[in-house]
């Protein structure tokens, strides 16, 4: 992965801006309760689960604690919640210097890259179990899952002990790059 960290930061971006678009209203209302792809998730615990990763993600690129107060449940909808966090984690991580160093993330430290990289990973495959659970379409740039491949092939060993990937799944002779990444992250896509 040879990303740069202005590739990156826009690679990031643009994950939450689609994963924004993927949580209107419309989208979303009446389906708190459905099953999502992911399978300790149902729609509203996908959610929560994103929005720690929004809220982390965001001190993380600023190298700080993540708070003792910082929001782990939705208090409103996400369509509105999610678009002022997506804004302020896209504005921290374009700052250069988050991607230097080192910076805690989800109670560990990691080089700073690698914190980034997760989060569109994240964004990228929560996104798409989010979309395919509400029953919309779902599309993410090849750059973008190019990095979440990356990451993911990085941390398959302890994501798979942990519950947090599936076995992985064989994917079709013509599947598509993101169909790739869901099939190893232990997703079917239809």
């Amino acid at each position: 992965m040879n990303a740069t960290p202005v590739e990156l930061a826009d690679q990031l971006a643009r994950a939450a801006r689609n994963l924004v678009a993927h949580v209107q209203q419309p989208a979303l209302t009446g389906k708190r309760e459905l099953p999502t792809p992911c399978a300790d998730f149902d729609v509203h615990q996908l959610s929560e689960h994103l929005l720690a990763t929004l809220v982390m993600s965001a001190h993380a690129a600023g190298k700080e604690q993540l708070p003792a107060d910082a929001p782990t449940e939705l208090t409103e909808a996400p369509w509105v919640v999610f678009p002022p966090l997506a804004d302020r984690l896209t504005a921290a991580w374009a700052v250069p210097s988050a991607w230097e160093g080192e910076t805690p993330f989800a109670s560990n430290t990691y080089p700073a890259p690698f914190a980034g990289m997760i989060t569109i990973m994240e964004l990228t495959v929560h996104g798409w179990d989010l979309a395919t659970a509400t029953g919309q379409p779902f599309t993410a740039d090849d750059d973008v899952v190019a990095t979440a491949t990356a990451v993911a092939t990085q941390i398959a060993d302890g994501a798979r002990a942990n519950g947090a990937f599936g076995p992985e799944i064989e994917p079709a002779a013509d599947a598509t790059p993101l169909e790739r990444l869901l099939a190893f992250t232990g997703r079917k896509a239809a």
